[in-house]
């Protein structure tokens, strides 16, 4: 197996890019690829050196995080990102990692990795360390004006996922929403859930971000732009929690000794509420692998992006999920979806 990273994506690349793909190289199984400026990389590599040898494909042209989407990406054809959504498409590489601009990655996935049968949008979905169980929602940025038809897919692969990587025999299917009931939401929501309610999914009805964090669903279906405004008001709140908490088990002697003694399972709550831990969220409705990291990506959390892309690889989620859709006739085949 072979996983290719973009080594100049991210606020924090290529340094923390390399690092990453440096320390995955001691525990990971998979060949490993950076793309980008090799006059920068190699000298990463060289003061660092890997556990195994990394191949490194040379570009000095990459797309920033400020570069917007659109048809001039197109013409970016030697740009880092292009090269390695490219190397997946054609079999150079089963896996592709990348920290880089959001809206960029998704176009060119879109024309470099392509789509599965009958999906109209790519969807990012992550996975929440909602309580008492993780769930999974989608969409969380990719596409931040949808269609009630693309909701739908992401319900079917939403709830694929949640069956055969969470484990989740019938997985209860929620409609993001400012209100459980029925009703409650803007047009896109009353648009998408009678669709819900006849596509033979566990469809439990809408779900509030609380009811979410609750674990009333196993999966939540929103658009991206609610979904990353979820996404990034949830790390915002945990950072800052995790800093009240530091500031007030300093604040005195006894309040020190406390936190010494919760200092364990503070570490492991820290642990579970820390992006950098679960490495990156997963393009579904995709023909290849591709894991989204989070923009101010470190090390840490590019080792674990390709740890989840091994994991993935190794179980065969793709070929599963297509086999599923298939079976489970993917929302496109039953109600075909306006053009663009």
């Amino acid at each position: 197996m072979k996983i290719v990273l973009d080594a100049m994506g991210g606020d924090h690349a290529p340094e923390e890019i390399v690092r990453g793909a440096i320390r995955a190289s001691r525990s990971c199984h998979s060949e490993l690829i950076l793309v980008g400026d090799e006059s920068k990389i190699q000298p990463l590599l060289q003061a660092e050196p890997p556990e195994r040898e990394i191949q490194v494909v040379h570009t000095d042209e990459a797309i920033s995080m400020d570069d917007p989407a659109g048809p001039s990406l197109r013409q970016r054809k030697r740009a880092s990102m292009m090269l390695a959504a490219n190397m997946v498409r054609d079999g150079q590489a089963q896996a592709f990692v990348c920290a880089g601009n959001t809206a960029a990655l998704h176009q060119i996935a879109l024309t470099g990795v392509g789509r599965l049968p009958g999906i109209k949008r790519p969807a990012l979905a992550a996975v929440f360390p909602t309580h008492p169980t993780p769930s999974i929602a989608l969409d969380m940025g990719a596409n931040a004006d949808c269609r009630p038809e693309w909701l739908l897919q992401w319900a079917v692969m939403g709830s694929v996922y949640a069956r055969l990587v969470l484990g989740r025999d019938n997985p209860r299917v929620g409609l993001l929403s400012l209100g459980s009931e029925e009703g409650k939401g803007n047009s896109l929501v009353a648009a998408v859930t009678p669709m819900l309610k006849g596509s033979g999914l566990n469809f439990v009805g809408n779900v509030e971000p609380t009811g979410f964090f609750r674990s009333q669903v196993d999966v939540a279906v929103c658009d991206g732009f609610s979904g990353n405004l979820i996404l990034k008001t949830g790390e915002a709140v945990a950072e800052w929690f995790m800093g009240q908490v530091r500031q007030a088990a300093g604040s005195s002697p006894r309040a020190r000794l406390g936190g010494w003694l919760l200092r364990p399972a503070l570490r492991s709550l820290a642990q579970s509420h820390d992006h950098s831990e679960h490495g990156g969220a997963m393009f579904l409705g995709l023909r290849g692998l591709v894991i989204k990291c989070h923009g101010r990506a470190m090390a840490r959390t590019i080792e674990n992006g390709i740890r989840v892309a091994e994991e993935i690889l190794v179980s065969r989620l793709l070929a599963q999920m297509e086999q599923s859709l298939a079976q489970e006739a993917a929302p496109s085949e039953a109600m075909p979806c306006p053009k663009d």
